[in-house]
């Protein structure tokens, strides 16, 4: 009778385990939420930012820049193209280098796609340890750095390759072991209102790592300096992704000027992208497209990625089991802002309901809304219902691990649209009114 009693209780203890355990390698079967309707409001009357553009950036050194097919696919239009606006360069601090992106600069400009060049480094003879390594500029030379960044831009024109806008230093906040110059907001200030003017380009500044506020703040609050720069412009590395209240009451654009998720691959002994699968490198891509929407909501104008052609970006470059050339599933999800949401386009409210799980903005220019809307959640949210406008068109495009850009058309039902948003996705539906 023991024996027994003690099978039925070992029975029953295992198949309580086997229920409440799940090995953590299955799949999570995506559940659905019902909200009958999850109405969306559109407030065209209320208006904020407008948009300069969503971009990428060259390779910085070497001789490997963006060729002309490659150039098509990242800023093209059509088909299998994602429509970046801007492009981001280096200025390399050897004038021997300048010729070695005026081919990709040139490709850029046929698509009216707005050029960023900034250095890493001014010219070593210009700086306090001769090297192109950390350093800083010597106060002495920073009218040659101006002369310097004047002679860039008058360069790239002579040879028909045209630069929009220049930065001072990229990351000056941040001390690497590679080509660097270090600034604090003082230096920068001081630079600005040295003797000399840098001509033909606006001018980007600070750049720094995770947008340092206090440093932003520190040259927008400089009358003087802050009448020599036009756009204010970071990264977003640890942090960074907020309102910039002063730079909007100085009527100055706000640009991301570079990020980049990889997986963390680029670090010393981590796993290569290739052994990740493609469910974890998507749900990669929901967090990057997350974050152009946090950009988008503090009143950014412009959100640029890293390298554009790499094996964790947009175009593929050969390595990590990517075909160089081939248009990643990362630059069609970029696309859904970059292709749709044209320089121009301002962002207009949006009114959600209180459960919210979704994240959406979106931008009107003439007759044109476009809605972006970013699912991060493990289920779908059924019924979403777009109201608020009159359309008289509306196509939907979506991306998910297994689809891209799915086009669908929606029917307008009492002046609405509405439709499914599937887990772990983002959807962008065009209305034309």
């Amino acid at each position: 009778m023991k024996r027994k009693t003690n099978a039925l209780f070992l029975l029953a203890l295992c198949l309580f385990l086997s229920l409440s355990c799940k090995k953590t390698d299955e799949p999570n079967t995506p559940a659905v939420t019902t909200v009958n309707p999850f109405k969306v409001n559109l407030v065209s009357s209320t208006t904020y930012q407008t948009i300069t553009g969503f971009g990428g950036a060259n390779r910085m050194w070497g001789t490997q820049s963006l060729k002309p097919s490659e150039a098509t696919k990242a800023f093209g239009l059509n088909e299998n193209e994602l429509g970046l606006s801007i492009f981001r360069v280096r200025i390399a601090s050897n004038k021997t280098e300048w010729g070695n992106i005026v081919e990709a600069v040139k490709e850029a400009n046929k698509y009216g796609v707005k050029v960023l060049a900034c250095p890493w480094s001014p010219p070593a003879a210009l700086k306090s340890n001769n090297s192109d390594v950390r350093g800083y500029l010597l106060p002495e030379n920073y009218k040659a750095f101006k002369d310097y960044i004047n002679e860039f831009i008058a360069y790239m024109a002579q040879n028909g390759a045209k630069i929009d806008v220049v930065s001072i230093q990229n990351e000056p906040d941040w001390k690497p072991t590679y080509e660097s110059c270090d600034w604090t907001a003082d230096d920068m200030i001081n630079f600005l209102n040295a003797p000399g003017q840098i001509v033909g380009a606006k001018v980007a500044a600070p750049e720094s790592l995770n947008f340092n506020q206090n440093m932003t703040n520190a040259l927008l609050s400089n009358p003087e300096a802050s009448q020599k720069f036009d756009i204010v412009a970071g990264h977003i590395y640890g942090s960074g992704l907020a309102r910039f209240p002063l730079a909007e009451e100085k009527k100055k654009e706000i640009w991301m000027t570079e990020y980049l998720m990889n997986l963390n691959t680029g670090n010393t002994g981590a796993a290569e992208w290739k052994t990740y699968s493609e469910a974890v490198k998507w749900l990669e891509s929901i967090k990057m497209l997350t974050s152009v929407h946090d950009a988008m909501s503090n009143n950014w104008n412009a959100y640029i990625w890293w390298y554009l052609q790499r094996y964790y970006s947009f175009i593929g470059d050969g390595e990590q089991n990517t075909v160089n050339g081939e248009v990643l599933k990362r630059g069609y999800a970029f696309s859904h802002f970059s292709k749709y949401i044209r320089p121009g386009f301002v962002r207009i409210g949006v009114e959600v309901p209180v459960n919210n799980y979704l994240k959406i903005t979106a931008y009107q220019k003439d007759s044109q809304v476009v809605v972006v809307i970013i699912n991060p959640e493990n289920f779908t949210v059924k019924s979403v219902q777009l109201n608020g406008i009159t359309p008289t068109a509306a196509v939907a495009y979506t991306t998910t691990e297994t689809t891209t850009l799915a086009k669908k058309t929606l029917d307008i039902v009492n002046k609405t649209v509405e439709m499914d948003i599937p887990a772990n996705s983002v959807t962008t539906i065009v209305l034309n009114k």
